[in-house]
């Protein structure tokens, strides 16, 4: 008898711990649930329902008081971190603000949570039982391993493509040489078939599976791979090469809602391969951080584009996936697996709560490309990083002024042409920084250039003849 997988009861990264503000709300949805997090004065994270049950407005609107409960910025509401309503402005003091608060349909519910190596984790289930049920299931953390996992930090990202496609390409390596063309080594010319990609093991409902697989290039060709697939959104992958070296990659795909899953991973190796640079090391450590999340888009913006493609044509097709898809290459058992365990189960797709599978919905390109939702308004690292460029760019705009009115004014007056050569090379240098400046803030809005044609470019332009 099939042992059927149960989508609520199980442990979720819900953000790493760099990514949460400990003084305001932070909105979530996880399998389509709308949830709030906040720390309480306990210093204790709490996730609830992102909803008062007042008048249903959205809690993550509201702040967190100083005495630790949260404020509904509706009418005031005041909930604990149990979900206990602690005060009714408008009966307050009242015999009947007791009543109300101790009813039950004044109480919010709170989800079990838990911090591991970097993680907020979060169980989604509203049943009695929850507080209890956790307990008997730990979360598909890093595994124990001869790498320094503390070594590389968090990033996420919440992208505008679905849960499946997102944990199919995940167990599909042999895309990389075709898809990111261009980026580091990748490249069709380098590409070798692959062989011996095998799940190996028992595939099971709870236990997920394991693909095991070669190289699928030149320069990896007698790397051997494993990928740990534990249900419902981790994938473990470790490299390991003749010469000793391992790469780890660890990855998380949270299904938000129906066209969105949210990523968390990291990558870590034990080879430093990160070069010292000085002018880089100076720079304030939010934007070191933000310009090495802005190198990541290029690769993400070509995944996006192919998997998004991918939903559209297969929301378009009145047929399942074994009858859409033609996979006659040993490369494809990643994703037919990873299939398999879905449709055996799970159902064949998350178990959403208060929406469903539909057809997907049409995006442009400024929807699809889009950075600011993406990634930089959860990155507090990136919106730093924009804070401090507007701030330069500002700073820039001034003295562009000064010196330009200084320029006029030395001229006037017949002041030394040295000072006027000075003053107007400073005033062009503000304004050339004050330009690269709003053209760096874009780059954390948008993968669509700000002037030009509007177009992203994936991939490098051919030579005319």
């Amino acid at each position: 008898m099939t042992t059927q997988f149960s989508w609520t009861k199980q442990w979720y990264p819900i953000s790493p711990l760099s990514y949460l503000d400990i003084y305001n709300l932070t909105p979530v949805t996880i399998l389509g649930k709308k949830l709030v997090i906040w720390r309480d004065k306990n210093q204790k994270w709490i996730v609830m329902n992102d909803v008062c049950p007042h008048k249903l407005a959205r809690l993550s609107m509201g702040s967190i008081t100083e005495d630790g409960t949260v404020m509904c910025r509706h009418h005031g509401w005041c909930f604990d971190g149990d979900g206990k309503c602690t005060l009714i402005p408008m009966l307050a003091g009242n015999e009947a603000e007791i009543t109300a608060c101790n009813s039950l349909r004044s109480r919010i519910t709170t989800y079990p949570t838990q911090i591991i190596q970097g993680l907020l984790w979060v169980w989604p289930d509203d049943s009695s039982t929850a507080f209890e049920d956790c307990n008997f299931k730990q979360p598909a953390t890093i595994p124990e391993c001869e790498l320094d996992i503390s070594s590389t930090p968090w990033h996420m990202t919440e992208v505008p493509v679905g849960y499946t496609v997102s944990v199919e390409s995940t167990f599909d390596p042999s895309h990389a040489e075709f898809l990111h063309q261009g980026i580091g080594l990748f490249s069709p010319q380098t590409a070798l078939p692959m062989k011996d990609f095998e799940a190996i093991g028992e595939i099971s409902a709870e236990g997920g599976f394991t693909l095991k697989h070669q190289g699928y290039n030149l320069f990896n060709m007698d790397m051997e791979a494993m990928r740990k697939f534990t249900p419902p959104c981790c994938n473990t992958t470790i490299y390991r090469y003749p010469n000793g070296k391992t790469n780890l990659f660890q990855l998380y795909f949270v299904p938000v809602q129906p066209g969105v899953c949210r990523y968390i991973g990291k990558f870590i190796s034990d080879v430093n391969s990160l070069k010292k640079n000085f002018l880089f090391e100076i720079l304030p450590k939010d934007l070191q951080t933000g310009l090495q999340h802005l190198s990541t888009y290029k690769l993400n913006d070509q995944d996006l584009s192919a998997m998004y493609s991918q939903e559209v044509n297969q929301s378009s097709l009145d047929k399942k996936w074994q009858r859409a898809y033609f996979m006659p290459s040993p490369a494809d058992i990643g994703i037919i697996t990873f299939r398999k365990w879905l449709d055996e189960f799970a159902g064949g797709n998350p178990a959403w709560q208060g929406c469903v599978e539909g057809s997907v919905k049409q995006l442009n390109d400024e929807q699809l490309y889009d950075r600011w939702h993406r990634h930089t308004k959860h990155c507090p690292s990136c919106r730093n990083s924009m804070i401090f460029i507007e701030k330069v760019r500002n700073f820039c705009n001034i003295c562009s002024l000064i010196f330009t009115l200084l320029t006029l004014v030395f001229i006037l007056v017949s002041f030394p042409l040295k000072l006027v050569l000075i003053s107007t090379i400073i005033g062009v240098l503000s304004s050339l920084l004050s330009y690269m400046s709003d053209e760096s803030r874009q780059l954390f809005i948008s993968s669509i250039p700000k002037r030009g044609l509007p177009l992203v470019k994936l991939y490098g332009n051919k030579a005319k003849k």
